[in-house]
C-alpha cells in the first residue's frame, strides 16, 4: 500500500513517513475501516513517547514493511500492538513503514530510533521484499492517480562496506525519460509473482456435489495429474535466496550483521513468508537457509513462523492473510502470540 501525500511526508533520509500527528480513519473493501494514527516522530503507535523508559518497563523497536506497519488494521489490533498486550509492562514503538525493505528499515534505526531507549530490536521483513534492496527508484501515483518515479535511498556495497545513496533523497517526482538505461533497469516494480499468488491464493471455494474445493487447491490437483505439481507449483518464487552472493542477498546480509553489531541491545529477526509459502506452493528452503546463516554469524536471535504456520490446518492457514498478501487480524493475532515468547525470553535473559 502506498501512503500518499493525505498520510505521509518527505524525509530527506527514509524517504517518507506518516506526518506526525495525523489521524485518518481508511476503507478498504477487503479490510474495512482502520485507524491510521502518527506519533511526533511520524510512525504508528497509540500515542507519543518519551525517549527514556518508564520504571519497571520494557521497550521494543518494531521495524519492517506493510505487515509489520499493520496495513488494514489499527494499531491495536496489529502484532505490535497486541505484544503490549501479551507481555504486562512492555510498550511496542512502531517504525515499520508500507514499502520498506530492511535497507529503509536500517536506516529509521539509525536515524531515528536508536536515540530512544529500548531493550530489544524487533526486525519482521517480509520475505518478498528482498526485491526491493537492487532497487533505487520505485513508482507510485501521484495526487491525480498517475504513476510517478520517485528516488528511494539505497545501499550498495563497495570493498564488502555498505555505502549509502541518494542522501539526501530527492523531494520530487524523477523524470523517468531523463534517467540512464542502467537507472530505468533499478526501477522497483510490482511482484512478477503477484498473477500467479493471485490465482493459488484465492480462496473463494468452488462447490462440488459432495465436497468444497478451492481454487487453489483445484488447481494444485490438476497439476498434478499433469505431472507438474512440483515444477509448478513448488516453485522457489525469489531467486535472490538462491546462494549466498547474489546482489540482493549479499547486501542484505551486508545490512542485518551491520545491524546487530551496531545495535546495543538484542536483535530478533522474524522473517514473514508470503502466503504462497504458507500454503505449501513454493520451496521455502532458500530463504530459511540464508537466514539461518545470519543468525549463525551474528549475534542475533531467530524466529522463523514457517514451520509454525504449516502444523495448523489449511483453513486456519487461510484465516491468516488477505487475498491481497498482508496479514488479517487473526494473523496479526496469530504471529503475536509466537513471537511473545522468544521476547519474554530475550528480555528476561537481559535482566
Amino acid at each position: 500500500m502506498w501512503l500518499g501525500d493525505e498520510l505521509s511526508e518527505y524525509h530527506p533520509i527514509v524517504g517518507r513517513r506518516l506526518i506526525p500527528g495525523v489521524q485518518r480513519v481508511l476503507h478498504h473493501p477487503e479490510w474495512g475501516d482502520y485507524l491510521i494514527q502518527a506519533n511526533d516522530l511520524g510512525f504508528r503507535c497509540r500515542g507519543d513517547r518519551q525517549l527514556s523508559i518508564s520504571s519497571g518497563s520494557s521497550r521494543i523497536l518494531l521495524f519492517g514493511d506493510s505487515n509489520a506497519f499493520g496495513d488494514g488494521v489499527s494499531f491495536e489490533a496489529s502484532f505490535g500492538g497486541i505484544l503490549e498486550n501479551l507481555i504486562p509492562g512492555v510498550e511496542v514503538l512502531n517504525f515499520a513503514m508500507a514499502g520498506f525493505a530492511v535497507d529503509q528499515q536500517y536506516l529509521c534505526y539509525q536515524e531515528i530510533a536508536s536515540r530512544l531507549e529500548h531493550d530489544l530490536v524487533l526486525v519482521v521483513p517480509t520475505i518478498e521484499t528482498i526485491r526491493k534492496l537492487t532497487a533505487r527508484f520505485i513508482l507510485a501515483h501521484d495526487m491525480d492517480h498517475q504513476l510517478r518515479c520517485l528516488q528511494k535511498p539505497y545501499y550498495d556495497l563497495s570493498g564488502g562496506r555498505l555505502v549509502r545513496g541518494h542522501v539526501p533523497v530527492m523531494e520530487n517526482y524523477v523524470d523517468m525519460d531523463s534517467l540512464t538505461a542502467s537507472d530505468r533497469e533499478r526501477i522497483y516494480r510490482a511482484n512478477p509473482y503477484a498473477n500467479v499468488r493471485t490465482v493459488l491464493d484465492n480462496t473463494r471455494p468452488i462447490s462440488k456435489p459432495k465436497k468444497k474445493l478451492h481454487l487453489k487447491d483445484r488447481l494444485a490437483s490438476l497439476l498434478k495429474k499433469m505431472k507438474v505439481q512440483d515444477a509448478i507449483t513448488k516453485v522457489r518464487p525469489y531467486p535472490e535466496y538462491d546462494t549466498p552472493q547474489t546482489p540482493a542477498w549479499k547486501i542484505s546480509r551486508a545490512i542485518l550483521t551491520e545491524w546487530a553489531a551496531a545495535s546495543a541491545k538484542p536483535l530478533l529477526l522474524v522473517p514473514l513468508p508470503s502466503f504462497i509459502y504458507v500454503k505449501e506452493r513454493a520451496d521455502a528452503t532458500n530463504y530459511q537457509m540464508r537466514y539461518r546463516e545470519v543468525e549463525r554469524e551474528t549475534a542475533c536471535h531467530l524466529y522463523d513462523p514457517l514451520p509454525d504456520m504449516q502444523k495448523i490446518p489449511m483453513e486456519e492457514r487461510r484465516e491468516l492473510y488477505y487475498l491481497e498478501g498482508h496479514l488479517t487480524p487473526q494473523g496479526h493475532t496469530w504471529l503475536a502470540k509466537k513471537i511473545a515468547p522468544h521476547v519474554k525470553q530475550i528480555l528476561k535473559q537481559k535482566k
